[in-house]
């Protein structure tokens, strides 16, 4: 199985050995990842696998998004929501969907200008997008193609 993840231009070969014993994920080669589970918890390994990148990888972009913007923020979380690619509470906490991997790095960059965006205007009113199109020219484009963004997804997680 191929896992492409558009948003960190890496596409990934998956293979899974069933195994009784504990469940093992590791690299065997650059680009090559080894499950070795049950087969009722492929999905849940790979699951896990793609949170943990996307808390390296998005946890990195959010930052240097908010380093230039000099928006801070007090928590990152990773997800895996059916309907929200992200979300930010009063508090100042950030939740990103781990799917965001799958996505176009144009659309991925909105989400995050998006929710860090909230941090100013925690609602969606003129000021908050007022903000958002100060930093992203085209978010009327990328809001528009974040509605059928899930096109990007596997199969497996749709």
């Amino acid at each position: 199985m191929k896992v492409e993840l558009r948003a960190i231009c890496e596409t990934w070969e998956i293979i899974h050995e069933k195994s009784d014993q504990r469940t093992s994920i590791r690299k065997i080669a650059p680009y090559q990842l080894l499950i070795k589970s049950p087969r009722a918890k492929k999905r849940a390994s790979l699951e896990s696998w793609l949170k943990k990148k996307a808390r390296r990888h998005l946890g990195k972009w959010l930052q240097a998004i908010g380093d230039d913007l000099n928006i801070t923020y007090k928590n990152l979380s990773i997800r895996g929501q059916k309907r929200r690619w992200g979300s930010c509470s009063e508090n100042k906490e950030i939740n990103l969907n781990y799917k965001l991997l799958f996505l176009p790095h144009n659309l991925v960059e909105h989400v995050l200008t998006h929710e860090l965006c909230h941090i100013k205007e925690l609602n969606h009113s003129k000021q908050f997008w007022q903000l958002v199109a100060s930093i992203d020219k085209n978010y009327r484009v990328n809001r528009r193609l974040l509605h059928n963004a899930n096109q990007y997804l596997p199969k497996w997680l749709t």
